[in-house]
Parts: structure tokens; sequence; C-alpha cells
């Protein structure tokens, strides 16, 4: 992932929001991938009924097989699972074509908030190990005056073996900044118009990929400090043009992009402003993202890391900041900064499971300060062909309490 930016506070919050945090919505999102091309890094041995479809220890002869239950023909076997007859959307995801959705943004940094979506997909052939063809579309309003509208479009390119991601977006941040990470916030503006592109190369079969990047913004600040923090003031009231190339490495050699119950993601990306390519601003930023997982009975373990680091000279909003559970985005800022979390889940049955969670960050600098988060959540799988969950989690920070809407695991937007 890239630096924390007010983009990535609001139009990225929101732009997540299309393909993650609805419950109904979001699950809509796994049409696009009807195998286990959704993770874009598809492998060719992966078949839809052996996407990791149930938990650990829970493969599909858990589920008592059979028939098509009476009844349950027509509408129903898009809503029931013709297996165990529970409530499932593997048949309803799998068909792809035009999704409208609804966006339930649940971010405590922007109070909550709502929209509207539309895929439009195009899958690929049966049994081709080609990722699918998104476009996705929709707008969204949050409590404290934010609003963004977006388009993004995914897919492949020279017979999959290269993958492009294109998006544009434009709208209004409402964000508070906490200088020196004090309990003092200043609430500031952003108006925002996005443009970016990246491409990556995939090297077979090995789950290695690599490709270049180019990302435009502008961003309009507003905001009055009194002259108090000359770091800020200097971008106020005036318009700002970032303009960066970069270089991002993948590895994924996960069972599930989705669930993943094993198996390794690690995503590393560089990305360099520069007025020799348009920017108005020179400043360099770095991250580095890792997620861990393993699975054993019914229990999976995890970790992951997330650290970023952006340049002394590079804009405010720019900073990264802490992204556990438990704590509201661009609370605690640095130009380095190092996120954790751990994770333990206990498959209950085959549908239900229960996790607890611990997360640690710390930014470093100047301003240095440190947060840890706990918390605890359930899960339900939603569509036992493609691996897929749901669920509610509830995280205790230093300051607030927060619930989370979850689509898949919980680290799925720093994941790729």
């Amino acid at each position: 992932m890239a630096s924390t930016t007010a983009l990535v506070l609001f139009l990225g919050i929101f732009m997540n929001q299309l393909v993650r945090s609805t419950l109904l919505g979001s699950l809509l999102l796994i049409s696009l991938a009807p195998h286990l091309g959704l993770a874009q890094d598809t492998r060719s041995d992966a078949s839809t009924d052996s996407v990791a479809g149930t938990a650990p220890g829970n493969s599909s002869s858990d589920f008592s097989s059979g028939t098509v239950p009476p009844g349950q023909a027509g509408w129903r076997s898009n809503f029931f699972d013709e297996v165990d007859g529970q409530l499932d959307m593997s048949n309803l995801l799998a068909k792809g074509g035009f999704i409208p959705m609804p966006i339930i943004i649940t971010e405590p940094a922007v109070d909550d908030g709502l929209g509207m979506a539309a895929y439009f997909v195009e899958n690929p052939p049966p049994g081709s190990d080609l990722p699918p063809t998104r476009t996705i579309l929709g707008g969204a309003v949050t409590g404290n005056g934010s609003w963004g509208g977006g388009i993004m479009r995914s897919g492949s390119f020279a017979g999959g073996r290269w993958l492009y991601d294109v998006a544009a977006a434009t709208g209004l941040a409402v964000l508070d900044f906490h200088p020196g990470n004090r309990d003092l916030a200043l609430r500031y503006n952003n108006d925002i118009d996005y443009i970016g592109v990246k491409t990556r190369y995939r090297f077979g079969d090995s789950g290695f990929s690599l490709g270049p990047s180019l990302r435009w913004r502008r961003n309009d600040i507003n905001l009055d400090t009194e002259d108090q923090f000359p770091r800020i003031e200097e971008l106020a009231e005036r318009k700002i043009e970032l303009v960066s190339l970069g270089v991002a490495g993948h590895f994924d050699n996960r069972d599930n992009p989705l669930t993943p119950t094993r198996g390794l993601n690690v995503v590393a990306e560089f990305q360099r402003f520069d007025e020799a390519i348009g920017s108005d601003a020179d400043f360099n930023t770095a991250s580095l993202f890792g997620a861990w997982f393993h699975s054993r009975d019914q229990w999976t373990f995890a970790a992951m890391a997330d650290a970023q680091v952006a340049s002394e000279d590079a804009p405010f909003f720019m900073q990264p900041d802490i992204n556990i559970r438990g704590l509201a985005r661009n609370r605690y800022t640095g130009d380095e900064v190092l996120s954790s979390e751990i994770e333990i889940r206990r498959q209950l049955t085959p549908r239900w499971a229960a996790v607890g969670f611990g997360g640690y960050g710390r930014a470093f600098g100047n301003d240095d300060a440190d947060a840890a988060t706990w918390g605890g959540g359930v899960r339900y799988r939603i569509a036992r062909k493609l691996g897929l969950d749901v669920g509610l989690d509830y995280a205790v920070g230093p300051e607030e309490e927060v619930a989370y809407i979850q689509f898949g695991h919980a680290w799925g937007m720093q994941m790729d």
C-alpha cells in the first residue's frame, strides 16, 4: 500500500468500500471471480470447488452431500446452498454481468457513510486462469460532510501475463490532523482529484509479479492554523499537484485470496514524486506489507506487519498513519510508521467461526507515538464454493471502540 494520504483516508476509504465494506453489496464483488481469479494472481491448478471452500478441517465432505433439496430450485438456488441448505450466495455471485450494490462505510475518521455502486463484470472462459475484467462505478457521502465518486477498472492483457488497474476519483475529504500526535485535532478540507494506473507482469506460476505505476493527484487544502504549524500552513489555501512514478513487487501463495488459511502475501512499493514529471513537490514514499497464515485442525493463526515511510519533505497529508483495527485512520502519523496485528481464528461449525486479534502500531520520529488495540469478532461462510466469509469485528483502542463490517479477511485491502 502506498502512504496514507487524504486521498486514502476518504477517497481511498470510499474506493475500498466499493470492493470490501458492505455486507451484501460487497459480497457481489466475488462475481468477479467464479474461479480463484479474484486475486488476480490466479493459479491454474485451483478450481472453484477447492478454493479453500471450507475452513481448516472442514472439507466439502463436512457438508452432507446430496442433490438440491426439495423446494430449492429456481431463485432459491441463488441464496441457499444445494448441499447443506444454509444461506449461501456462491451461485448468485458466479453469474457476473451488471450488479448494483449499496456501500456501507464503517470508518470513524469520516463518521461512517453510505453510498451506491454498480459493477460491470466480464468473467473469463470456464477453466481459464485469466482474471475477470471488472468496472466499478460509485459514489458515497459520510457523516462529517465528506463525499466522493469514482470509477475503477481492472483486468489483464497479453494472455494474462500482464495485470492492470486504472482508477479515477474526485471528492471532498473532511479529516482531522493531530499535530505531534497530540489530542488536539485540526480539521481540514481537501478537495481531491485523482488518476492512477498500475500494471504488473506475472512470472508464470511462481507467485511473483512486478511492475510500474503512475499516479496524479490534485489537492486543494482549506485550513487555518494561525501560523502555529508552518508545515501545514504552507500548503493551505492553494492547490498542489502531486505526480509519482513507482514500482511494486508482489508475492502471493495464499490458498485463498478472500479468506486465507495458509500461505504468505508480500507487497513492496516505492514511489518518487518529482518536479521533473510535473509534481509540485519532490519526495519519496515506500511501503512493505506482509501477511502470514497457518492452519492446524480447527485453528488458523495469522500475523501481519506493514511498514511505511515518507521522506521529511512530504506534505503533511502524505504522511503514513498507524492502520490497525481499533484506531481511527490518521490518528497517529509520522514519517516512519509500523502497523502490526496478530489474529487467531477458531472454526466452530462448517459455517461459523470466532476470531480474536490484537494490534500494535508505532509512529517514529520527533512526534514518536504508539498505540495498542484488541478485539474479537464472528465470521459466517457466505459463499462456500469460493471460501468467502463475512462478519463483524469489535475493536477496543486507547481512545474509542469501533465496530467493523468485514468482507473476506480484515487485511484484504492491504493484501493484493
